[in-house]
């Protein structure tokens, strides 16, 4: 059962990084380059963290996507607008994201992206409804806001999941 589990998430992972593969692809025809680079972030006997890139994950890992656009258009680029799609068997891990998620969005479904925190009306059992707000682990895609990014610059993009068990 484990070494299907793995093989599981290793599929799933894989397709995160197609469809990054693809958007890279489409954008580098236009002198913008995207790269993404999946860690297993863990603590060694120091208590420092340490970083190894993966390719597979397996229940409970704890993951840093770092999402790397590179601008080799010869001019300035404005409102540059990337989303990290986050796969249903991870879950994101609330202000992890970096550059914070202030001038950003996140959403809990496909495209409706509004800033954090997300919160839902939710009907109690009298009729009455209530602000709830939504878990981070619920976001499904997360997109920054870069103003601007001038030619021959890179800015990284990070944020951490985990994957569920």
């Amino acid at each position: 059962m484990q070494i299907h589990m793995k093989t599981k998430y290793f599929f799933i992972f894989l397709f995160l990084l197609g469809l990054t593969v693809n958007a890279t692809a489409q954008q580098s025809e236009n002198g913008l380059t995207s790269v993404l680079k999946a860690y297993k972030i863990t603590t060694a006997a120091d208590g420092n963290e340490v970083a190894t890139e993966v390719t597979e994950v397996t229940p409970g890992d704890l993951i840093e996507y770092r999402l790397t656009y590179t601008n080799a258009t010869g001019g300035d680029i404005s409102q540059l607008q990337p989303v990290l799609p986050i796969p249903l068997q991870m879950f994101y891990l609330g202000e992890t994201a970096s550059p914070e998620l202030s001038g950003a969005s996140v959403s809990p479904t496909a495209n409706d992206f509004s800033r954090p925190p997300l919160t839902r009306q939710v009907q109690q059992p009298d009729g009455s409804t209530t602000t709830e707000t939504i878990p981070a682990e619920e976001y499904r895609r997360i997109q920054w806001l870069v103003p601007a990014l001038a030619a021959g610059e890179s800015i990284t993009l990070t944020a951490r999941v985990r994957v569920r068990s």
